[in-house]
């Protein structure tokens, strides 16, 4: 049996090992993460070890701020843990990768069939060099949340069409609501998630794919088109008269408390909100905006939190795989997952079915799951494009809400500060699985 690293003895061992594991090998987990959102994998890792014979899983619980110093140094040492969380922005992350750190995961890919599981947009977000070196998980989604009782008292129905969302936003106006859609626009990323939505709308995922790892500009029709029509949006009052005005913590004690209509955001606002409304949050749901043109496709909104990354050169690769597998691939993991609040990657309607989740977090995966065949496009744009062009495309949001700045000289904007950035190289490496 393997000594624990020094550094993640001092960070503590929060799962002790049973006493049969004397005579097994032992795969360390190193998970990052606050206490209830990591304790879901100490019960999933209890379930993996009492089924198996050849292995046990430890689970070491480190908070974020002290996970990273702690985790490079170990690795490189060559005695950190078999299996680790990590981030997977621009470089997927290259320092690890061109370390040799971390092990290719191309072959457990195939063998095991994860293609079933895991989504070619996911999978760009994860692979570099035509290899997997990451099972991305932690997915977030984004929705359009919706008060089902003042569309009720105002006499309208869920959109599912252009024309139908803007007969709904009109009716709301009318009787009164000079906010339809609350959109938080003075902190700037939650106007992002509308950039990111939109983009994908008309561009697809290709278009997107294009640009991040492609001969594609920001400055592509789709692009402008998409910042025209949010420009076009927020001048015909959809957002309120002051959207850049409000920020996200106002807006959501707003829309809870019933005065804001809609608002697009994400799952993350479940719990806060179930507290907010109480005994009436039976009364939200969501719907998946409607497509913006004729002949668009709803495609979902997916980014990953996290990916799962093996050490190379670990001796229990093979079981760190297992349990991989067990958590994120058989259904009973993927239920877990889902009730602990943590969405796995993948189709969800079968986990979905046997989860006990709360409805309205029932209600927008499954409002993402309806739509996955169509292929998804980035949730956060902003997580996985170079900070520089983050601080532009900030900007340039609020720009366009305050009627100061045009799509063409928005998307410009970004696409110079995308090109320096691809010509230092502090862009996402091109993703894919190579072909056998």
């Amino acid at each position: 049996m393997r000594n624990f690293y020094g550094a993640a003895t001092a960070l503590g061992v929060l799962c002790s090992m049973p006493a049969m594991a004397l005579a097994q090998s032992e795969v360390v987990v190193w998970v990052a993460g606050e206490p209830g959102q990591t304790t879901i994998y100490d019960e999933l890792a209890e379930a993996f070890n009492a089924s198996q014979s050849d292995a046990v899983n430890t689970i070491v619980k480190n908070s974020s701020d002290l996970f990273n110093p702690a985790l490079v140094p170990a690795l490189s040492a060559g005695e950190g843990p078999d299996l680790f969380t990590f981030g997977t922005g621009p470089g997927q992350p290259a320092a690890l990768i061109a370390g040799g750190m971390v092990a290719d995961l191309t072959d457990a890919y195939r063998q095991h069939g994860w293609a079933d599981t895991i989504p070619e947009g996911i999978i760009v977000q994860t692979s570099s060099d035509g290899k997997l070196w990451a099972f991305g998980n932690e997915v977030e989604t984004t929705g359009m949340f919706y008060n089902q009782a003042i569309f009720d008292e105002v006499g309208v129905t869920v959109p599912t069409t252009w024309a139908e969302m803007e007969a709904t936003v009109a009716a709301l106006q009318a009787a009164g609501y000079d906010t339809p859609i609350g959109l938080a626009g003075a902190d700037k990323w939650p106007v992002s998630h509308w950039q990111s939505m939109m983009f994908g709308r008309y561009a697809g995922p290709d278009g997107i794919e294009n640009v991040l790892f492609g001969d594609g500009a920001w400055t592509d029709a789709p692009f402008v088109a998409a910042s025209a029509k949010l420009q076009e949006m927020g001048q015909a009052g959809w957002f309120g008269p002051t959207p850049v005005a409000i920020g996200y913590g106002e807006l959501m004690d707003s829309f809870w408390a019933g005065d804001v209509p809609m608002t697009f955001t994400g799952p993350w606002v479940i719990g806060g909100g179930i507290e907010a409304a109480g005994d009436r949050i039976g009364d939200y749901s969501v719907f998946a905006v409607p497509p913006f043109e004729e002949g668009q496709k709803i495609h979902p909104t997916n980014s990953i939190g996290i990916g799962w990354y093996i050490r190379k050169g670990s001796e229990v690769e093979e079981q760190a795989i297992a349990f991989l597998n067990s958590i994120f691939i058989e259904t009973t993991g993927r239920v877990a997952l889902l009730n602990a609040g943590t969405i796995p990657v993948g189709p969800l309607e079968e986990a979905l079915a046997q989860a006990e989740m709360s409805q309205l977090a029932q209600d927008i995966w499954k409002t993402a799951d309806d739509h996955a065949a169509n292929g998804s496009v980035p949730a956060f744009l902003d997580t996985i494009t170079p900070g520089s062009l983050t601080t532009v495309s900030y900007d340039g949001l609020q720009g366009l809400l305050l009627n100061v700045m045009t799509p063409e000289a928005f998307t410009a904007d970004m696409q110079d500060a995308w090109a320096e950035a691809k010509e230092a190289g502090k862009i996402m490496r091109p993703g894919g699985i190579a072909d056998e």
